[in-house]
């Protein structure tokens, strides 16, 4: 790859990285359609797997009913071939108690700087065992967990 070519590709995860910044400062006011592509695959744990921004956002608004107040610190990120992947803590409440937990997204960014396809990486035992232990937090997790009818 070039020297042009690398640092093209660094200016545009850098630009990635902002934009996911901006939105997880403030999620339920910004607008996930500033960092996902209409067509993306999105896969988690403890979340269903999504292929369209649509689904993104119901599967996102779930994520905040359960968890409200959430929000993001990226920790460090690092521009790969096809995106980028950025390191991360994820804070906010559970059952009215305070939950944070640090994971990694992989994302593959198109021409057009958005997302087609995000990969989130994290142990889900201890956040289950949190959420398990916090009854007030049942009703919105087996909210996540069953199949919505459309």
């Amino acid at each position: 790859m070039s020297e042009q070519a690398d640092s093209a590709r660094r200016a545009a995860a850098a630009d990635f990285v902002r934009r996911f910044e901006e939105f997880w400062r403030a999620p339920l006011e910004g607008d996930l359609g500033t960092v996902l592509a209409e067509r993306a695959h999105l896969v988690a744990p403890l979340a269903r797997t999504v292929e369209t921004l649509e689904d993104g956002r119901r599967a996102f608004s779930e994520l905040f009913e359960l968890m409200p107040g959430i929000t993001a610190t990226v920790r460090r990120w690092g521009a790969t071939s096809d995106g980028v992947l950025i390191e991360f803590t994820l804070s906010g409440t559970a059952g009215g108690k305070p939950i944070s937990w640090d994971l990694v997204d992989r994302f593959v960014i198109g021409e057009d700087g958005l997302a087609t396809e995000r990969i989130t990486y994290f142990d889900s035992v201890p956040v289950a065992l949190q959420l398990a232990t916090r009854p007030r937090a049942w009703p919105g997790f087996l909210r996540t967990r069953l199949p919505r009818r459309r």
